[in-house]
């Protein structure tokens, strides 16, 4: 996302390019408050077994409006002009990258979090008692997927701070930053942080939320082949009919076909990056 690049008059820039940044940027940190303490966190602790229904479910949801409220705030700045991260240059690729999660992604997860049995074949796993381990792989799976996903946010905390930076110094491509007389989040130090947090996710974050969509679907695949009243045709249309799994298998389609190729753009610009260092040193 964000590589194409399009020149931007900096006569452009005025107040609604520093503070609309600046509150997509305190909504995305929102969104890894949620994925990385209420639900990464309590994965390393070994908290997930025993989770109670109620408190996976509010915990489902809160991260979900928190990625809500964070991609329509960066819609809004789409839509008056003002770009919210430093990469970006273009409009037209936040909102490719944004409407398949809030058109397919959050509202497939709606039935589950909701309690709605009728639109969610998959809801009866968590009926299965709180020492059930196929219930527990279930919740896991889907803490893992959505947490490790969503936990991406931190990338986009670091980009919005940038960008109003930038917009306070009438920059408007991340390629003027070295023009910029004051660097604070474009200091060589954050742009660092930045790029191998990029890769970190792209490379070892998503992994783990791939293992989660893999994890779900499979649990909601063996609690209906426990029931010897259901043949395997129909276990597949519950599989298919499923929301909660079609999201998982979604993120899993898009990580796979995506994520090998842009973790390999960024470990270029990690590469070009401490090699820019070590001319500076050199010179």
């Amino acid at each position: 996302m964000c590589e194409k690049t399009q020149n931007k008059p900096a006569a452009s820039i005025g107040l609604p390019q520093v503070i609309l940044p600046f509150l997509a940027g305190l909504a995305h940190l929102h969104v890894v408050y949620f994925a990385a303490f209420k639900t990464v966190l309590p994965i390393l602790r070994g908290e997930v077994s025993g989770k109670q229904t109620e408190d996976f479910q509010f915990e489902l949801y809160y991260l979900d409006r928190a990625v809500c409220i964070a991609y329509l705030v960066d819609l809004i700045c789409c839509f008056f002009k003002a770009l919210p991260f430093s990469r970006c240059n273009r409009s037209k690729d936040i909102i490719e990258h944004h409407l398949p999660t809030l058109l397919l992604a959050l509202p497939f997860a709606i039935p589950t979090w909701a309690q709605l049995d009728s639109f969610e074949p998959s809801l009866p796993i968590l009926s299965l008692g709180e020492d059930n381990e196929l219930r527990d792989e279930f919740i896991k799976g889907c803490m893992m997927a959505s947490g490790f996903a969503y936990i991406s946010s931190m990338n986009e905390v670091f980009m919005c701070f940038q960008r109003v930076e930038m917009s306070l110094q009438k920059a408007a491509k991340f390629t003027d930053i070295p023009k910029m007389k004051q660097h604070y989040f474009t200091s060589r130090l954050i742009i660092g942080m930045e790029l191998c947090y990029k890769l970190a996710f792209f490379w070892g974050l998503s992994i783990l939320a791939c293992w989660g969509c893999v994890k779900l679907p499979y649990a909601v695949f063996q609690m209906h082949m426990s029931n010897d009243d259901l043949a395997l045709w129909q276990v597949l249309f519950k599989m298919i009919t499923s929301p909660i799994v079609l999201r998982a298998l979604l993120f899993l389609t898009f990580s796979v076909v995506m994520y090998p190729s842009m973790g390999s753009r960024c470990l270029r610009k990690v590469k070009q990056f401490f090699a820019e260092g070590q001319e500076k040193k050199t010179a």
